[in-house]
Parts: C-alpha cells; sequence; structure tokens
C-alpha cells in the first residue's frame, strides 16, 4: 500500500493502494464534515507514502516503499 488519508477529527491514519482511492477516501471524509456542519473542524490529508520506518530492538531502519 502505498497511499495514505489522515483524518485527525475522525478514522485516523489509513493505507490505500491507488492515488485515485486515496483522494477518493479524502474526499468522502471532507463531505462527511461539510454536510454535518463541521467545517471548522477539518483536519484531512492525502498522499503518497515514500519510505516507512520500522524498529527492532531500538534500532530504526529506513525503507523505500515499492
Amino acid at each position: 500500500m502505498k497511499y495514505f488519508t489522515y483524518d485527525h477529527n475522525g478514522e485516523g491514519f489509513e493505507y490505500h493502494n491507488t492515488k485515485e482511492e486515496a483522494k477518493r477516501h479524502a474526499e468522502e471524509l471532507l463531505d462527511f464534515y461539510l454536510q454535518n456542519d463541521d467545517e471548522n473542524n477539518v483536519d484531512i490529508c492525502w498522499g503518497e507514502i515514500k519510505e516507512d520506518v520500522h524498529s527492532n530492538d531500538a534500532e530504526l531502519k529506513f525503507k523505500k516503499v515499492m
């Protein structure tokens, strides 16, 4: 999974397989907030994951996402 959405006030961080899926989900979240009169409390973003980090016994290793 190479893409993500982040909704600070709702579902949090989610992974997506495609750019279109991530963008569509972010738009759906925005629509939800706007339809529920909560436009002053929106903190949503989406994007591409370039690297991730994994910890094993306090040793951090960055890995490129393929």
